[in-house]
């Protein structure tokens, strides 16, 4: 959905709502996307064995244009397919730090450094894709990645993602990936 015509949308329910109630909305909810890098991929032979995105949600103009009235954070998503190019079956998961310019290189590192965010997801070996919807990705996320999620969407909104397979060899490539926001946001 464009930006314009999410606009309208909005617009045109807080008139229907005013006309209705006879009060005015003083509150939304704002739908935010960050496009992870297309494709991403996660092999535990390259250097380094993991891959990592640099997340500045100041990038999203959705995002940026409502910072200061955010409330809350309603729900979240990290959506995308996950194609296992090769190895045996295994999970992904995903760590964050709410420091961007942290440089992890091993999975140790960012296990002792950084929080769970979401995970671990099983993907079947060599050739098996898994496209993880809406519903699919809310039920990964823990209570403390949500937590600091919630923390930096509030705060500065610049973060990094860390992401690895659980298998000894893998190599995942994600593509379509999006970490998508619905954030409560005062009119």
């Amino acid at each position: 959905m464009t930006k314009n015509i999410r606009r309208w949308l909005l617009a045109s329910l807080a008139v229907a709502a005013v006309g209705v109630s006879g009060c005015v909305l003083t509150s939304a909810q704002i739908l935010a996307a960050f496009d992870l890098p297309n494709p991403f991929t996660i092999v535990s032979t390259g250097t380094p064995p993991i891959g990592s995105v640099d997340v500045d949600l100041n990038s999203v103009t959705d995002y940026a244009d409502n910072k200061d009235k955010l409330k809350g954070l309603t729900d979240i998503a990290l959506l995308g397919k996950f194609e296992n190019v090769s190895g045996p079956a295994g999970a992904v998961e995903i760590w964050m730090t709410a420091d961007h310019t942290t440089n992890f290189t091993t999975v140790g590192q960012i296990t002792g450094g950084a929080t769970k965010v979401w995970g671990p997801f099983e993907i079947g070996a060599t050739g098996s894709v898994v496209t993880i919807k809406w519903d699919d990705s809310a039920a990964l996320f823990t209570t403390a990645g949500k937590a600091l999620l919630l923390s930096e969407v509030k705060g500065d909104g610049h973060f990094k993602l860390y992401a690895f397979g659980t298998a000894g060899t893998y190599n995942i490539r994600v593509t379509d990936g999006s970490l998508v926001f619905t954030l409560d946001a005062g009119l």
